[in-house]
């Protein structure tokens, strides 16, 4: 399963809180001017939502990973990502992307990996300036050690309070929302 959070050209885009980067002007700042909240609408309740739920629920996500003496949750995604792709490589600039971090983030957390003997940096044959994470034996097996605390984790925050029905509705509504939020509507 490939995660995008946008798949076209919304994912470069910067902005900071308050601005609409296609309008140049604040949008959506709080009443304080600060733009760190949204309005008290159902929509901007339900965005706080979103983002206190996602902070909790990655939040026991890191706890249950430390707890068992596992890396930290971005190796766990960096991992789980490339090796969900074809021949458990991807091309840096995709697996930046799908996790939504700067390239040069990236680079420093994929050089960790290697360094700890996880991935490996490979490169294309034809053009020398694009390079792969490729997994490596000893990243498969962490990764199959790390996964049952991670689904173990998110079956206690998913599936305790949503059915499978809810929680494909979820799915569903959100990605209309990032399909808003990505111009791909």
């Amino acid at each position: 399963m490939t995660r995008f959070i946008c798949d076209d050209a919304c994912v470069g885009i910067k902005t900071t809180a308050g601005t609409d980067p296609r309008r140049g002007s604040s949008a959506g700042t709080s009443s304080t001017g600060n733009g760190a909240a949204p309005p008290q609408t159902p929509h901007g309740e339900a965005w706080g939502a979103l983002a206190r739920t996602h902070a909790a629920v990655t939040q026991r996500l890191q706890e249950a990973l430390a707890q068992g003496d596992y890396p930290p949750l971005p190796w766990y995604e960096v991992l789980a990502t490339v090796a969900e792709a074809p021949e458990q490589r991807m091309r840096m600039g995709d697996l930046a992307e799908i996790l939504v971090i700067t390239r040069g983030g990236l680079t420093k957390l994929v050089d960790r990996l290697v360094k700890a003997g996880l991935l490996e940096r490979t490169f294309c044959e034809t053009d020398r300036r694009v390079s792969y994470a490729t997994l490596l034996p000893a990243g498969r097996d962490l990764l199959g050690e790390m996964r049952p605390v991670v689904v173990g984790e998110l079956e206690v925050a998913f599936s305790a309070n949503l059915s499978e029905r809810q929680a494909d509705q979820l799915r569903e509504m959100l990605d209309r929302v990032r399909s808003t939020a990505c111009g791909t509507v």
